[in-house]
C-alpha cells in the first residue's frame, strides 16, 4: 500500500513539474510572415500540417482548407506567400495568393519528380525568391522568379559557377550572401567524420556575371547568424575549439571587404542585435568559462577594442545563457535563466544599466518579435494551451492577444 502510494504521489508531482514543451514543438514563428492584413505560420497536427491565417485576435484566426503532411520555410512575396509543402509527393515550392478568387496553394515546379527537393533557406529580393533544394544528388542555389514565374538555379539563370549546399541566404540591398561549401570526410585518430569546411560568397543581383568570394575565409568555417543593420552586415564565425569572432561587411563598397569586430576576442557567440552604435550578444570570457555564458557589447564606434561583459545576469558556473535577442524601442529584450534554471523574457535598459529583470508572465517564452507599436510579441504553452502575448513597455505588462490549443 505504501509502495502504491509514493508511486502515485510522484506520477502527480512529475506532473505538476514536468516543464511545457516549447512553441516552437508546435508552430513556426506567427509574427514573421505577413501578406495583406494577415500572418501566416504553419500548426503541427499529428501527422499532418496545417496552414495558420490570422490577424491576432481570437476570431480572426483560422486554419487554411488545404492538407499538407508537412510544411517549411514560409515568406511574403507581393502579394503572395512562397513556401515549402508536401502534399504527399514530397517537399516542393508552392506559391498562394489569398486575395484571389477560389485561390488554393499551386505547386510552382516539381523539381524532383519522383521525390522530394526540401527547399529550405527561402530568402526574398524584390520579385525573387533565392532558397536552397536539391536535385537528389546535392544542394544547389535556386532562385524563382515572379515575373516570369519560373524556377532554375542561380547557375543556370547567369552561366556562372555557384558553390553547392548553400546555407544562412541574407539579403542586402541588391546583393545575396551566402555560406557554402560541401563537407568533407576528416580524420581524427582512427574516426572519420565529415566537417563543412565553408566559405562565404556573396551575389550581385545587379550584376550576376560572377560569384564573389571572400579570401578571409580560407582558414575559418562556419559562418552562422547573421544580422543586417542598414548596408553593413554582421555574423559570426567559428575559428577553432570554442574560439568565435563577429565579422562586419560594408556592403555599400565598391569591393566589399570584411572587417573583424571587438578585436577578436574568445568567446563570441550568437543572437547578434544592435542598439545605437553597441552590438549585443551571448558570449563567455575564454574556453575555461564555455558554461558561464551572458551578455557582452561591442562599441561599433571602436570596434578595434575588445568585446566587454555588460552584465552578470546569472553569477557562478552555470550563466544566464541569454537567448533571442530584440531591440525595441532602445532597450533590449532576450530569454534569459537568472537562477541559472528558470527561463524568462528579461529586459536591459542600456541608457540606465540597471540590472536586468522578468517580463511579467513569460516563462519559457518563444518567437520574441517588435510589434509594429513598438510592443514586445512572444509566444508561451501554458497546459493545453498556446499563447499569443504582448508586453507593453508603456504599462509595464503582458497581455494575452488570442490562444489556440496545443494540437
Amino acid at each position: 500500500m505504501y509502495k502504491s502510494l509514493s508511486l502515485i504521489t510522484f506520477a502527480l508531482v512529475a506532473s505538476v513539474c514536468a516543464k511545457s514543451p516549447s512553441a516552437q514543438s508546435f508552430i513556426s514563428d506567427p509574427y514573421k510572415v505577413r501578406v495583406a492584413d494577415a500572418y501566416y505560420f504553419s500548426l503541427k497536427s499529428g501527422d499532418s500540417a496545417k496552414l495558420m491565417a490570422s490577424d491576432l485576435t481570437f476570431k480572426g484566426t483560422k486554419s487554411t482548407p488545404f492538407a499538407f503532411d508537412s510544411l517549411g520555410s514560409l515568406v511574403s512575396m507581393g502579394d503572395s506567400l512562397i513556401f515549402a509543402a508536401d502534399q504527399g509527393k514530397g517537399s516542393e515550392l508552392y506559391r498562394f495568393c489569398p486575395n484571389d478568387k477560389d485561390s488554393k496553394p499551386r505547386l510552382i515546379k516539381d523539381l524532383v519528380a519522383d521525390g522530394s527537393s526540401s527547399p529550405r533557406e527561402l530568402t526574398v529580393l524584390g520579385e525573387q525568391a533565392f532558397f536552397s533544394a536539391s536535385d537528389g544528388k546535392r544542394r544547389e542555389l535556386y532562385v524563382f522568379d515572379g515575373k516570369n514565374d519560373s524556377v532554375s538555379t542561380v547557375a543556370a539563370a547567369h552561366k556562372i559557377t555557384v558553390p553547392a549546399d548553400p546555407v544562412n541566404l541574407t539579403v542586402v540591398g541588391n546583393k545575396l550572401f551566402f555560406s557554402a561549401g560541401e563537407a568533407e570526410e576528416v580524420k581524427k585518430g582512427k574516426k572519420t567524420r565529415k566537417v563543412h569546411q565553408r566559405r562565404y560568397y556573396m551575389l550581385d543581383t545587379e550584376k550576376p556575371g560572377k560569384i564573389h568570394g571572400f579570401a578571409f575565409f580560407d582558414q575559418h568555417t562556419n559562418q552562422k547568424h547573421p544580422m543586417v543593420d542598414g548596408t553593413k552586415l554582421y555574423f559570426k564565425i567559428h575559428e577553432g575549439p570554442e574560439r568565435y569572432e563577429i565579422l562586419r561587411i560594408d556592403t555599400a563598397a565598391a569591393r566589399p571587404m570584411i572587417e573583424v569586430i571587438g578585436d577578436g576576442s574568445e568567446g563570441f557567440s550568437d543572437c547578434l542585435t544592435i542598439i545605437g552604435d553597441k552590438m549585443y550578444f551571448r558570449g563567455f570570457d575564454g574556453p575555461e568559462n564555455i558554461g558561464n555564458k551572458e551578455l557582452w557589447s561591442v562599441d561599433l564606434t571602436q570596434p578595434a577594442k575588445r568585446a566587454v561583459l555588460v552584465e552578470e545576469i546569472c553569477p557562478g558556473a552555470k550563466g544566464a545563457f541569454p537567448f533571442a535577442l530584440v531591440a525595441v524601442e532602445g532597450k533590449l529584450y532576450f530569454n534569459a535563466r537568472k537562477n541559472g534554471t528558470d527561463t524568462h523574457v528579461m529586459v536591459f535598459d542600456p541608457d540606465t544599466k540597471a540590472p536586468s529583470r522578468n517580463l511579467p508572465d513569460s516563462q519559457d517564452a518563444s518567437f520574441l518579435s517588435k510589434s509594429e507599436k513598438g510592443a514586445l510579441r512572444f509566444v508561451r504553452v501554458v497546459g493545453e494551451e498556446i499563447l499569443f502575448m504582448e508586453y507593453n513597455p508603456a504599462t509595464a505588462k503582458s497581455v494575452r492577444l488570442m490562444s489556440m490549443p496545443v494540437p
